[in-house]
């Protein structure tokens, strides 16, 4: 085929470190696409062979095109819509190599607004995760379900300590590794956490002898391992933190799921997380009651379940802030996304950015590991 040529796009995350990213004109032809980025324009060349998951999106303020390439999904948005001639000759040249164009509807509207989501290379990890795997590498294969530095843009901040974000109250550590057998244990107890139990049963309506979230059914995880705590101004500032849990028996995560597919729990377990966060970074003794459930707007298909709540502790400085807690599951595996917004409407796009990075993590280990 002849090339094609698209002038008018933006690209995130840039191909190379703080690299350009506007504007952007692709060439396609049967060999592969090249990619032309700022001004001047810096060339990229990549083969089809390197390109997975190819998808066109076309919406009324734009299209979009969704692609992996070297393990990373690259988004490239063009805001002025196409006219159908030049849409109809996009969707030939990429349909040949394996696109898909998605239906316009409100779900894959966060594919329009997707910022960065990035795929860890699960096959060198998770393909010998079940046979006789050190440990180091097991963790090291967690690890990198976890959010990581390019999953945000360069303008976040990255820290590794658990001190510098209220997260630190509800989430473990930032790089902590905890190893535990696979046995029925609970965790450690404070007058927070037990608040935090209590609220959370009696708004689900279990008993603790059945809560595997809080109670005495509770499984540990074999491994568990937290991201960095990443931060940024933008969007009124945000926080978030990610913690991946690895179970040997997918029994176990099962039933973990069945408990949090009830339809309050996403609101339940946000609201119980913000009394022990506010519990144990002041005096007070919250019971909150104001949240609800929170919808991740993700593309990839799997389990996820959410919920927010509108915290406030002065004391801290913190006079007023949406906690959001995500929770996704596969498989052997539980992965948590825990974020902090001043302002949630204009943090939402980058929080469902992130639970979508996640999703993909979880749900490809899943698979990798099956």
């Amino acid at each position: 085929m002849s090339v094609i040529r698209s002038e008018g796009w933006a690209v995130r995350p840039s191909f190379s470190p703080h690299g350009p990213i506007e504007p952007v004109t692709l060439l396609f032809d049967e060999t592969g696409f090249t990619q032309l980025a700022g001004d001047p324009a810096v060339a990229w060349q990549t083969p089809w062979s390197e390109v997975t998951y190819l998808r066109l999106v076309r919406r009324r303020g734009g299209v979009t095109i969704v692609a992996v390439v070297a393990n990373v999904l690259y988004q490239w948005r063009r805001r002025r819509a196409l006219s159908r001639a030049q849409f109809d000759e996009l969707v030939a040249a990429l349909s040949v190599h394996g696109a898909r164009e998605m239906p316009r509807s409100r779900r894959n509207g966060a594919l329009a607004v997707a910022g960065l989501v990035t795929l860890a290379s699960f096959g060198g990890y998770f393909g010998g995760l079940f046979t006789s795997t050190p440990r180091s590498s097991t963790l090291t294969a967690l690890s990198a379900v976890n959010l990581s530095a390019r999953d945000v843009p360069g303008t976040w901040g990255v820290s590794t300590s658990a001190s510098s974000s209220e997260l630190e109250t509800i989430m473990p550590a930032p790089g902590q590794v905890i190893t535990l057998n696979p046995s029925t244990t609970l965790p450690a107890e404070d007058s927070a956490f037990n608040l935090a139990a209590n609220h959370f049963q009696r708004c689900l309506g279990v008993q603790n002898v059945n809560d595997r979230i809080y109670g005495l059914a509770g499984q540990s995880p074999t491994y568990q391992v937290s991201s960095p705590v990443f931060s940024s101004s933008s969007d009124g500032g945000i926080q978030v933190e990610s913690t991946a849990q690895y179970y040997a028996s997918t029994l176990n995560v099962t039933s973990d799921v069945h408990e949090m597919s009830q339809a309050s729990f996403g609101r339940c377990f946000a609201e119980s997380n913000a009394d022990m966060m506010i519990g144990r970074s002041s005096a007070a003794t919250p019971n909150l009651t104001n949240g609800v459930t929170y919808d991740a707007r993700t593309f990839v298909k799997g389990w996820v379940t959410g919920g927010s709540v509108a915290v406030s502790i002065p004391s801290i400085g913190l006079t007023h802030a949406d906690l959001v807690v995500v929770v996704e599951a596969a498989g052997h595996y539980e992965v948590t996304l825990a974020a902090l917004a001043s302002d949630l409407r204009a943090a939402r796009a980058a929080i469902d950015n992130l639970a979508n990075a996640l999703l993909v993590r979880t749900t490809s280990s899943a698979a990798l590991s099956a």
